[in-house]
């Protein structure tokens, strides 16, 4: 069935489309399935339209590439309609202005090769040129664009040990150590630019992290840390006469971007234990919470950090004096405003439970503050 999106645009533009050349592999690789040609024969057309649905294409490529991959796998020109595919998602992330489209592309290109590296067993001497063509095209991105890659879930670290372990022996190497130096030096820097976690922790808590015992918490986000790291990437760099697999091997042993967003997730959690008694603690773990959905850097983890400050505030309301609870809630709406448009769901059921919670209290100034201070 033809998509409503391409009658639209037909209709819209009254122009006839015609497939580009290129993608004539595309329909001799995926025509091994009769079935499929109509289907494929639609999404190319779309491709080629002056007015492209870039939401279609997206999913479409996805479903293709991943679906079908035995077909490319197997396929003569199996690589040449695989580097279309890596082609189409990088059109994507450079022409489409949504947002969502250009996130689902960039993951979409990673799930695809990691698939290559994973599932193409004895052929993936065949895909080695396209995984470097994509391994390039990932590092030569625009530093914006650079970014969606290195905080997606699919970890860039992460791909490269497997292609370390999967790579055949003699591979040329050059791509992938070039990106993942790439990819390193930028997630430390990009942290380190973000200052220091101890010592935010310590200004706005007003507890020195060593005479509170909080020094193991944050040490592995120090900027110490990130500092050793982004030496021992330097180390490992600077060793580019050596052995290409070994310097993969090393390269891959740092911690990546996911690595360090991972520690942060858990750092409200081991404030709450550390506390010395469940009031400083919920204190300590809203400070930081409420920090984590500052960064843009950790919005992967913004929408269960939304539920945790949920909790979290819900329990400071019945334990804890006014004056406090409504600097918490002060600084939890300027967060739910901001977070609104992105969690809607999530933003509206923590206004409704602090709503509650504020009325169970029986504090007029404090139902009063809820009510129209905001």
């Amino acid at each position: 069935m033809q998509p409503k999106a391409l009658d639209v645009n037909i209709a819209v533009s009254r122009v006839d489309v015609t497939v580009d050349k290129r993608y004539e592999v595309l329909k001799e690789v995926m025509g091994e399935y009769y079935g499929l040609r109509k289907g494929v024969q639609t999404f190319l057309e779309e491709l080629c339209h002056p007015y492209k649905n870039w939401e279609f294409i997206v999913r479409e490529a996805r479903a293709y590439s991943l679906n079908y991959f035995n077909v490319l796998k197997t396929h003569p020109k199996g690589p040449d309609a695989a580097k279309l595919y890596i082609d189409i998602f990088f059109q994507a992330v450079d022409s489409s202005r949504d947002k969502a489209v250009i996130l689902n592309a960039v993951d979409d290109l990673l799930v695809f090769i990691q698939r290559l590296i994973k599932d193409s067993g004895r052929d993936l001497f065949r895909f080695l040129g396209v995984l470097d063509y994509a391994f390039e095209q990932i590092r030569q991105s625009p530093e914006e664009i650079f970014f969606l890659f290195v905080k997606s879930f699919y970890q860039l670290d992460k791909l490269g040990r497997t292609y370390s372990q999967l790579a055949p022996s003699g591979s040329d190497l050059t791509a992938i150590n070039r990106l993942l130096r790439e990819y390193y030096q930028y997630s430390y820097h990009y942290w380190l630019e973000q200052g220091d976690a101890g010592l935010w922790f310590e200004k706005e808590s007003g507890y020195a992290i060593k005479d509170a015992g909080l020094g193991e918490i944050f040490k592995p986000v120090s900027h110490k840390q990130l500092k050793a790291w982004q030496n021992e990437l330097a180390r490992i760099s600077e060793k580019s006469d050596g052995n290409p697999g070994k310097i993969l091997s090393q390269l891959t042993k740092l911690p990546g971007y996911g690595r360090i967003v991972g520690v942060y997730n858990e750092i409200p959690q081991k404030l709450l234990s550390a506390g010395r008694d469940k009031e400083q603690g919920n204190q300590w773990k809203l400070i930081y919470l409420l920090h984590i959905m500052d960064f843009t850097g950790l919005s992967s983890i913004h929408e269960e950090t939304l539920r945790d400050i949920n909790r979290t505030i819900s329990w400071l309301i019945q334990h804890e004096n006014p004056q406090l609870i409504e600097q918490a809630l002060e600084k939890t709406f300027a967060i739910l405003k901001i977070s609104a448009e992105k969690f809607p769901g999530t933003a509206l059921n923590c206004v409704l439970n602090m709503g509650r919670g504020v009325y169970k209290t029986d504090k007029n100034e404090l139902v009063s503050f809820f009510m129209f201070d905001h």
